[in-house]
């Protein structure tokens, strides 16, 4: 069993007040579920289904309290909504998360009962891997839901969708590159990572072929060691407060969300941020506050959605050429986002936001988007 603070009164109105009447807010739908006999505890949130069946990830995670736990899965469903308007993909935004540390509790029979739960939502709901789990765990859940994504080759599913998020962080890095220093490259460019698990492995290779010069840090030694023994010419610090005080031209985020912060905005050298990790920024304002400094930030949910792309074209029938085509495009729409921040003065963050909003606000008006398709009428 997980061991988890409990929710306080206060705590509990804070998260209603999150759902309810913050502009963070606005979800279709939360749902708690709960298997005593597996220990499962999680939360599904769906933000918007405008667009289509909502489809986002499942983390698997240590939360300090469930407060803690229904506050994450309210932003990263946001966040999706956001990331597949962006991705062009008839998807709405979700997210799930699963409450405690997956390396003690995670069983196959609670994977089982979590598919169940996300079963019952009859469609509305799509999975996918996300932190702490994995493409065996989605073959698990494919079980008990035909809505789960990101399974294993042999169970009819596209495998790891890391390899396409890295492909995208890549192609909105190439597009700040070309905005930046006027090439679409980062061949002699420092740039630092941090995180190189899932994402941030495949990111280092995809700069290594490039020419850049790579800097890592992450908080598994045996990360970093696979790292340079694969790469010889990459170095690693210690850890990330080292890393964005180095001189970097380029800052990859690639681990938990939150990673923008005031005193790591305040000490960046890097004059460019694009990583692979969500919600990035750690509160309102500090887009606002990376502008003031001339730092270029790539907003997240747009170069992150290879990963999303792929699982969602594992729906379709997975052809990974048709689907690292479309990741693609991730170098166009970073463009056209930092192209828009110029011409209305604004952060990219707020213009990418304003792109994606307009898109929900035509689907809104289309009708029964969040329907289904094999279940429409």
């Amino acid at each position: 069993m997980t061991d988890v603070r409990p929710t306080s009164p206060a705590e509990s109105e804070s998260v209603l007040h999150t759902l309810f009447g913050s502009e963070l807010g606005g979800h279709e739908q939360v749902v708690l579920c709960q298997d005593r006999e597996t220990g499962l505890k999680a939360v599904i949130a769906l933000h918007s289904t405008a667009l289509g069946p909502a489809l986002g990830g499942t983390r698997f995670h240590a939360y300090a309290s469930e407060e803690e736990a229904v506050r994450d899965a309210l932003n990263l469903a946001r966040g999706m909504s956001y990331k597949n308007a962006l991705a062009g993909l008839e998807h709405g935004g979700g997210k799930a998360v699963i409450i405690g540390d997956p390396d003690a509790i995670k069983t196959e029979q609670l994977l089982l009962a979590y598919g169940r739960f996300v079963a019952s939502l009859g469609g509305r709901y799509v999975t996918a891997c996300d932190v702490g789990t994995y493409v065996r765990d989605m073959d698990v859940v494919a079980r008990e839901c035909r809505w789960t994504t990101g399974r294993s080759p042999e169970n009819g599913g596209a495998g790891d969708s890391s390899v396409l998020t890295a492909f995208g962080v890549f192609q909105g890095m190439r597009a700040a590159a070309r905005v930046q220093w006027g090439e679409p490259t980062l061949r002699g460019r420092r740039v630092g990572v941090a995180g190189i698990g899932k994402v941030g492995r495949y990111l280092v290779q995809h700069l290594v072929e490039d020419g850049a010069e790579v800097v890592v840090t992450d908080v598994k030694q045996a990360a970093v060691e696979a790292i340079t023994e694969k790469f010889p010419q990459v170095t690693a610090v210690s850890d990330v407060d080292v890393l964005v005080r180095a001189p970097l031209d380029v800052y990859a985020p690639c681990a938990l969300g939150g990673a923008l912060d005031d005193e790591t905005v305040a000490a960046l050298t890097a004059t460019v941020v694009c990583g692979a990790a969500n919600n990035q920024l750690a509160h309102p304002g500090v887009e606002k506050d990376l502008a003031d400094r001339g730092i270029l930030y790539a907003p997240d949910y747009v170069v992150n959605a290879g990963g999303v792309i792929q699982v969602a074209e594992e729906l379709k029938g997975f052809d990974f050429d048709r689907a690292k085509a479309k990741a693609a495009k991730i170098y166009d729409t970073t463009l056209a986002i930092f192209e828009r921040a110029a011409a209305d003065g604004i952060p990219p963050a707020a213009a990418a936001d304003r792109l994606a909003e307009q898109r929900m606000a035509e689907a809104r008006g289309t009708g029964s988007a969040g329907v289904p398709r094999q279940v429409r009428q």
